[in-house]
């Protein structure tokens, strides 16, 4: 079962409680690996969202709530993330309902079981179960990409690069920004009064970088040189009231 999930691309590893994986995800579309017990098994996120999970073991396997409930009572799982484009999350929910995965599989019939006759045709409405879950409108971060000067950004946590936009190297983004977060902190530390992490803005020949708090995680932007600074403190104090 598990070697026919789409493969995805690897964006991390580590050990923590699923409910982390909820609260860190919501910019994030894909599959989170497990391995547990002598057996493995996955779900699929959107938006901090579980859509579906399975588990596989020598001696049991679980699938759709029970799954999710055996993740959630274990204290912290080893687990990885892969990133999904929307037609690999379209295969793996394909997948995750032959084996009756899905959290919620009653809400999602056929296309076909949703036909309707009207004027002695019959209208068929194209729209597949996995086009259903999938549906949603654009994230924030796309909004943060269609800004005059913003050439790409990335949201990460924990080392980890939870979703992005543009043409950006994730892995290197993400330590870039982290190691100046920390020199940031070790600021903060020699000088207490100066308050928390607000922002902080790099400039450079060729743009400027940009990282702010972004609910429980942050924002890496990267604009051109020529890029109005006060649109974005503005766009960044809105996509963060909306954290």
């Amino acid at each position: 079962m598990m070697e026919r999930l789409p493969e995805g691309k690897a964006i991390g590893q580590m050990q923590a409680p699923i409910q982390w994986i909820f609260s860190h995800t919501s910019r994030f579309l894909g599959a989170v690996r497990i391995t547990m017990q002598d057996g493995e098994g996955f779900l699929l996120v959107r938006g901090g969202e579980p859509l579906a999970a399975y588990f596989e073991h020598p001696l049991k396997s679980l699938a759709g709530p029970p799954a999710l409930k055996f993740f959630s009572g274990q204290p912290v799982v080893d687990f990885s993330l892969r990133k999904y484009e929307l037609e690999e999350m379209r295969q793996a929910l394909a997948l995750s309902m032959e084996v009756q995965a899905l959290m919620q599989p009653d809400c999602y019939s056929p296309a076909a079981d949703r036909s309707e006759e009207s004027g002695g045709t019959v209208e068929v409405n194209e729209e597949t179960p996995c086009d259903v879950l999938l549906k949603e409108e654009p994230g924030p971060l796309d909004a943060v990409l269609q800004h005059p000067g913003v050439t790409a950004v990335a949201c990460f946590a924990d080392g980890l690069c939870i979703s992005s936009a543009g043409d950006i190297d994730a892995d290197y983004t993400v330590a870039f920004a982290e190691d100046l977060i920390r020199w940031s902190l070790n600021l903060q530390s020699a000088a207490p009064g100066c308050g928390g992490f607000m922002q902080m803005t790099l400039f450079y020949r060729g743009g400027n970088v940009i990282i702010a708090p972004y609910g429980d995680e942050h924002l890496c932007i990267f604009t051109t040189p020529e890029v109005q600074f006060g649109q974005i403190r503005r766009m960044i104090r809105e996509i963060q009231d909306g954290a």
